[in-house]
């Protein structure tokens, strides 16, 4: 079963929520947020960016980055994000940009806080 791609709004803390967004001011033009967006195409690649994101919880928590409390409750959020998928009921929301930025919010939802670490040390964040 293909998983929903309905839109909903993501609270992504206006423009420095975006992968780019701390660079610039003002509000981004529809036309460049739907050019830049690869989410309609990355979709299918949800299983995959959770795997890789669940490998990467465990190396921060290796190398003493998060705790090991964090570590679990980033684990046990990413599986619940994979069971959305898998159900056909995560819910694509506007500001997705692409499979990972939208795992991420939909994970931060979920547990909160600690969903924040998960991208320590990646640079595709400003």
């Amino acid at each position: 079963m293909e998983p929903a791609t309905k839109k909903a709004k993501a609270d992504d803390g206006g423009e420095g929520g975006r992968l780019w967004g701390g660079r610039f001011t003002g509000a981004t033009d529809p036309l460049m947020e739907a050019f830049n967006a690869s989410i309609g195409l990355d979709k299918r690649m949800y299983a995959q960016d959770i795997q890789g994101s669940v490998a990467y919880a465990r190396a921060l928590a290796k190398a003493g980055l998060i705790t090991a409390e964090e570590e679990r409750s980033i684990v046990k959020g990413l599986q619940a994000v994979l069971e959305e998928w898998r159900a056909g009921k995560f819910v694509i929301a506007d500001g997705d940009e692409d499979i990972h930025t939208a795992n991420e919010r939909r994970l931060k939802e979920i547990i909160g806080e600690p969903a924040g670490k998960l991208h320590t040390g990646r640079s595709h964040r400003s």
